[in-house]
């Protein structure tokens, strides 16, 4: 039994829930357990697992399950400002507040131990941010689960990482098939030696459940199958894809062996693949493939069907044959970028699309050439 600010409470269990949807959690339940002067909330799941802590006044020992959904639903309608005691009555937990008001949500015979955290071998720290600048920024270019992508490397469903042993440079990579980026990064840490991959469920679940305004710390386990982050009182436990991640390298080609660079504004580029794919989703086929050429001292986008065709400011530099792309892979691998502009590389006609920008060399973006 404990009592605790229903703020503090919502809070808590808010950002539990949210972790739990995005990591994909087969089990729904959530379980609670007093210890010490604080109370544990986890959910263990099949890849993440999560243990969230709290500072309460506790009256008693409680250790119980409830269903995930109910609880984030009866608590988030406790009122904020007021203390909440959180007594269990049976099979009920109640939630009471003021004289006699409360709430009650049922709890399920379920037992679960608690998140036994394995030993980590070494640890390495991410700066505020890191791990969700994975989560969100690289979520598009990973494979979804049942894809023929994940099938062959079952690591594109995550993002991996390595380290270059004399640079001390970190990789960041991931890739669904068509699309995929390589982010060379001296600022993240990771571990020597060491070339793995983590789910991107994962990384999607804990940055809604840790905050992204302190650090993280990230160990590893003697046998390398698990990652375990430690922020303020949270402790979270991923596992590690097994497999060998592609090497997408070989599809970005370096500026000095284009055949063909062309030079876009990148919000203009953007916009563009906007209204293609918004035309697109009336159109019979719904493809949104946008074929580029250059007439005269012109370069014109062209939609599927004629739907769309628009003027486009760009430079060409080398051979200018036309090539398609599609509009939502190039909105996305743009938007990666904060430049004001991007050039796209072609090592031949029918090679991928290679993205870049001038002011860094640091990101590398390919998308697969679509053709008619």
């Amino acid at each position: 039994m404990f009592k605790v600010k229903g703020e503090v409470l919502q809070n808590t269990v808010s950002a539990l829930v949210k972790g739990a949807k995005r990591a994909r959690l087969g089990e729904k339940a959530c379980f609670i357990k007093t210890d010490g002067s604080f109370v544990s909330f986890y959910f263990n799941g099949d890849d993440l697992q999560v243990e969230k802590k709290i500072e309460a006044v506790i009256s008693g020992e409680l250790s119980i399950a409830t269903g995930m959904a109910e609880l984030d639903l009866k608590v988030s309608v406790l009122p904020s400002d007021e203390e909440i005691s959180v007594e269990l009555e049976g099979t009920l937990l109640n939630l009471r507040w003021g004289r006699s008001s409360k709430i009650t949500c049922e709890t399920i015979p379920e037992t679960s131990p608690l998140i036994e955290v394995p030993k980590s071998v070494e640890c390495i720290s991410w700066k505020p941010g890191i791990l969700h600048s994975f989560a969100r920024g690289l979520t598009p270019f990973t494979a979804r689960t049942g894809t023929d992508s994940v099938k062959r490397y079952p690591c594109t469903a995550g993002i991996n990482l390595s380290k270059d042993s004399d640079t001390g440079e970190v990789s960041v990579k991931a890739t669904s098939g068509p699309l995929g980026t390589v982010i060379c990064n001296q600022q993240t840490e990771w571990f020597d030696e060491i070339n793995l991959s983590i789910p991107i469920e994962s990384l999607q679940g804990l940055s809604d459940i840790l905050p992204s305004d302190c650090e993280v710390s990230v160990g590893i386990n003697e046998s390398k199958t698990l990652l375990t982050f430690h922020a303020g009182l949270t402790t979270a436990i991923s596992r590690l894809l097994v497999g060998t991640f592609p090497p997408i390298e070989k599809y970005c080609v370096e500026v000095d062996n284009a055949k063909a660079k062309w030079t876009f504004d990148r919000m203009e580029l953007i916009e563009l693949c906007k209204r293609a794919r918004t035309l697109a989703s009336t159109s019979p086929s719904g493809r949104a493939v946008l074929y580029i050429k250059k007439e005269g001292s012109k370069v014109s986008a062209n939609l599927e069907n004629s739907v769309l065709t628009q003027q486009v400011g760009a430079m060409v530099e080398g051979t200018p044959f036309e090539f398609g792309m599609n509009a939502q892979h190039v909105e996305i691998a743009a938007s990666l970028f904060r430049s004001e502009e991007v050039q796209i590389l072609f090592e031949h006609e029918k090679s991928p699309l290679t993205i870049v920008c001038e002011e860094t060399d640091h990101i590398k973006v390919f998308v697969g050439q679509m053709t008619r």
